[in-house]
């Protein structure tokens, strides 16, 4: 991707706040595993694992080169939430994957409380049930 700013940055709008990476492998693992600890549907963790898991990067870079940002939408706590992925570092700093830091709302709380989101789900490449 020739010209374009260096890192990532990538967020779930309304659920974490955006934080940046410098390579693109630790940013979507961390937003993998973020989506993993969400009260998805099947369906919905299915498409995001092809989007997100095995074998994202290239994908993803293929998105980026194409439209300059990947945006994924889908529905949770009532409305529909975008995820992306842009390049370039505008938000947190963060090196390694690890789940991304949600945000501080009523609605991320009450996902905490029935024990969802809490960053303590399945990780990186688990299935559900797991």
């Amino acid at each position: 991707m020739k010209d374009t700013p260096p890192g990532y940055t990538v967020a779930i709008e309304g659920i974490t706040e955006p934080t940046s990476f410098p390579a693109l492998a630790p940013a979507l693992a961390s937003l993998w595993w973020t989506l993993n600890t969400l009260p998805l549907g099947w369906t919905q963790f299915e498409a995001y694992r092809y989007f997100l898991g095995p074998g994202a990067v290239e994908r993803t870079e293929a998105f980026l080169a194409r439209d300059g940002r990947l945006q994924l939408g889908f529905a949770l706590l009532g409305r529909t939430r975008l995820i992306s992925v842009v390049p370039g570092e505008h938000g947190t700093p963060q090196q390694v994957c690890a789940p991304l830091k949600l945000v501080d709302s009523p609605e991320v709380a009450a996902l905490r409380a029935d024990g969802s989101g809490d960053g303590r789900g399945r990780g990186p490449g688990r299935r559900r049930g797991a």
